[in-house]
């Protein structure tokens, strides 16, 4: 096994285990997202965490600082990010209710009610997914927290309009994940049946096409979904490309789970006796690749995500977020070191461009990476009638050879 070397920086909240580099952020939060354009980690602060709670937070990875908070409403919990970016889903448990958040305009929008069962109140949200492709569409696991079973099913909400079929409630998925823009996998943990559900969505709704009892077990058990294979809390792994079976296990890992495209390994925030460790292991051997003590917190791991190739975030019971980092990972670009602001944006045509040093280039990419082409900058702005409305990537050069990447909405 290859040695590794380890050592505490005085006087530093950095600590160094062969590559991997641990930052923590002092601040209580209930749930991350990560918005690749922003380059920001999104975290929803409940009240308990004091003046700036009730709140989405913005953390940026890079220096490890809360940037600024944005009122959302009583006690926000899960959230869930569209696959463009474009906004961010909260649930909370103050209020029956589901708010969006822009990404782009840094704002906190429209807000529903996610209505009330006729006997057991009101229905709050337990897990929200978005769409892919429609982050418009978003489906909501819904509970009632004073009833037993608390799972009210599943609906689809296109903007603040309910889709009318819903998933029975009681025995139903009180977690899941999209497989596409037409079914999803979900897992009851409520009741020793244990499911595993397939279900459909289409125009009128969302309905269960089959179960499968006891093929992951085990209460308050979660998941995440990767190319046919469900990865569990519990380090359980499951393939469900026809009916659903276990084909491994990933060894003493407990915690939150979270699948690294960069490096193709399945991370976990693992927590034992008294203790937490970072975990990779290879997804097709589920052998462990490494393994990082954090003796950073004493708490559990809430939440896991990726913030960035190479760059790891979970939230913990102590009031702490933890940003772990591949110090062996270079950034492309030589991030600018002032403000730069565009505007209006949205837009629906001209785009102008507010900063501190002369601009040498701006490049503008679709969000699958594709460059626009035949669109000049000049005297600071730029003409974007002619493009499809969408959202699109500004790639900016000064004059020093400094790059930055910023998100523009053309309406």
């Amino acid at each position: 096994m290859k040695k590794t070397l380890f050592f505490l920086l005085l006087g530093s909240n950095l600590l160094s285990f062969s590559q991997l580099q641990v930052s923590t952020l002092n601040l209580t939060t209930n749930d991350l997202v990560y918005d690749s354009v922003t380059n920001k980690i999104y975290a929803s602060i409940p009240s308990a965490n004091g003046a700036n709670g009730n709140s989405i937070g913005i953390i940026n990875p890079n220096t490890v600082t809360l940037e600024n908070t944005v009122f959302m409403g009583s006690e926000p919990t899960v959230l869930a990010i569209s696959d463009n970016g474009q906004y961010i889903y909260s649930g909370f448990t103050g209020s029956s209710t589901i708010r969006r958040f822009d990404v782009a305009t840094q704002t906190a929008g429209l807000q529903f009610s996610l209505g009330s069962d006729p006997f057991f109140g009101a229905f709050y949200a337990q897990d929200i997914e978005v769409m892919p492709g429609f982050p418009n569409t978003i489906a909501v696991s819904r509970k009632r927290p004073n009833v037993s079973p608390t799972h009210g099913g599943i609906a689809i909400y296109d903007n603040n309009i309910m889709r009318p079929t819903t998933t029975p409630d009681h025995t139903g998925s009180n977690v899941f994940e999209f497989i596409d823009s037409n079914s999803l996998v979900g897992y009851n943990f409520e009741s020793t049946e244990y499911g595993l559900r397939r279900m459909s969505v289409n125009a009128g709704g969302i309905t269960n096409i089959s179960v499968n009892a006891n093929v992951l077990t085990g209460f308050f058990i979660d998941f995440i979904y990767k190319n046919n294979t469900v990865y569990a809390t519990n380090g359980t792994v499951v393939d469900i490309s026809s009916s659903p079976f276990v084909v491994g296990q990933f060894s003493n890992a407990t915690g939150p789970v979270v699948y690294d495209n960069y490096y193709n390994k399945v991370c976990y925030a693992s927590y034992g006796t008294g203790s937490l460790t970072f975990k990779r292991f290879n997804p097709t051997t589920f052998l462990l690749s490494d393994s990082l003590p954090i003796t950073q917190t004493f708490g559990n791991a809430k939440s896991l995500i990726t913030c960035g190739n190479g760059c790891y975030a979970f939230n913990t019971t102590d009031n702490k977020v933890i940003i772990i980092k591949d110090s062996t990972l270079g950034s492309v670009d030589t991030e600018l070191k002032y403000k730069i602001h565009f505007y209006p944006n949205p837009t629906k045509d001209y785009l102008f461009v507010d900063t501190e040093v002369e601009i040498k280039e701006i490049k503008i990419f679709d969000i699958n990476g594709r460059s626009i082409n035949n669109l000049n900058f000049e005297s600071n702005s730029m003409y974007l009638g002619n493009i499809e409305k969408g959202i699109y990537l500004a790639k900016i050069t000064d004059i020093n050879g400094n790059t930055t990447t910023e998100k523009i909405i053309k309406n």
